[in-house]
């Protein structure tokens, strides 16, 4: 949970405690009244995952497929491993035009930990 979130199930658990109203806890989230009934709605009925995203968990529409990725990654290791001297080779540009791969997007999002395992 980011710390947005949270910070709304603190709040909203304290209004299940009674401890808070529910114009106080708005005005502590800063968020209207009739949002923070929305939320106190969601929170009583499915509990503190209501107030989580709902996108959480899912997979990006972007994301390539995972056999897509797992052979990028082969040739990539296998182009670029070895020593220093050897590792050198042709750039992602021209592998990706050379295999006819859209490699661009994949690591501008991959961590360089992944790319190097």
């Amino acid at each position: 949970m980011s710390t947005r979130e949270l910070e709304r199930v603190e709040v909203i658990g304290r209004v299940a405690k009674k401890q808070l109203r529910l114009t106080d806890a708005a005005a502590m989230l800063e968020l209207s009244y009739r949002q923070v009934k929305r939320l106190w709605r969601r929170y009583k009925r499915v509990g503190r995952k209501g107030l989580q995203h709902g996108n959480v968990g899912r997979a990006s529409n972007r994301s390539k497929p995972a056999q897509f990725r797992r052979r990028v990654l082969q040739l990539i290791r296998k182009k670029y491993s070895g020593s220093e001297g050897e590792r050198f080779g042709p750039t992602l540009g021209h592998l990706s035009r050379k295999l006819c791969l859209d490699v661009r997007k994949i690591f501008m999002r991959l961590p360089q930990s992944v790319i190097e395992t």
